[in-house]
């Protein structure tokens, strides 16, 4: 059975998470842990060197290089860690706050999978879908999706490795390059760029467009002329 999750699903899901995080995310995190301290190295290290070539002036100009160095390394620090732990937090602890946005699959009274849409003003963000490895290959995974696509009034976009696109493809989904997401997207999915370039760490970048909700025919109100006293009959 698909269906909302409730507040008695928290530690379920956040279960599922943990090992979705071991399954499929773990990789991803040590090379976004990488690379964030790579970049901030490369910042200070730069920032270091240029102190160390100004050595010859006054010791105002170096304390003063050395503070804006110090500033300008614990900033990006901060970003770089905002950025990731942001990730690790939904990861870990996310459930305890976002319970109620995620749809998950019951069967004989455990939770057997789940998934997560999360809307934005411009687009929404499918993530975190997954069936445990004793309730797959039981068209579960297809469902919970499309079920998820059809709440979302706004094109559907994902991040995914390789291995799982021709499933998303089944699902209506396109892969997309990077320069052609739009700029809310790419806001969206910022922490995950730079890894093709500098890591090899592939990842896909997925849309599902969603067509403008019709308007059946009998749901519009036509109003038929009346006829008046002052009408000609013929």
């Amino acid at each position: 059975m698909l269906r909302p999750a409730q507040a008695q699903d928290k530690w379920a899901i956040q279960q599922m998470l943990w090992q979705f995080t071991w399954d499929e995310g773990i990789g991803l995190d040590v090379r976004l842990f990488s690379f964030a301290f790579f970049r901030l190295g490369l910042v200070g290290l730069a920032l270091w060197l240029q102190i160390y070539w100004r050595q010859s002036t006054t010791m105002v100009d170096v304390q003063f290089i050395l503070a804006i160095a110090n500033v300008a390394t614990a900033g990006l620090g901060l970003y770089l860690a905002s950025l990731v732990m942001g990730q690790l937090i939904m990861r870990f602890f996310g459930v305890v706050f976002n319970w109620s946005r995620f749809q998950v699959i019951e069967q004989a009274g455990t939770l057997a999978g789940c998934a997560l849409l999360n809307a934005y003003s411009s687009h929404s963000e499918l993530a975190y879908v997954f069936v445990q490895s004793q309730f797959r290959h039981q068209g579960w995974g297809s469902q919970i999706v499309q079920t998820l696509i059809q709440e979302s009034d706004k094109d559907v976009y994902l991040a995914c490795k390789p291995q799982v696109v021709p499933f998303y493809e089944r699902q209506g989904f396109t892969v997309q390059s990077w320069l052609d997401l739009p700029p809310g997207v790419k806001r969206c999915f910022r922490i995950f760029r730079p890894h093709p370039r500098l890591w090899g760490f592939k990842l896909n970048f997925m849309q599902c467009p969603i067509a403008p909700t019709a308007i059946a025919p009998e749901s519009i109100a036509v109003e038929t002329p009346h006829l008046s006293e002052s009408t000609p009959h013929s």
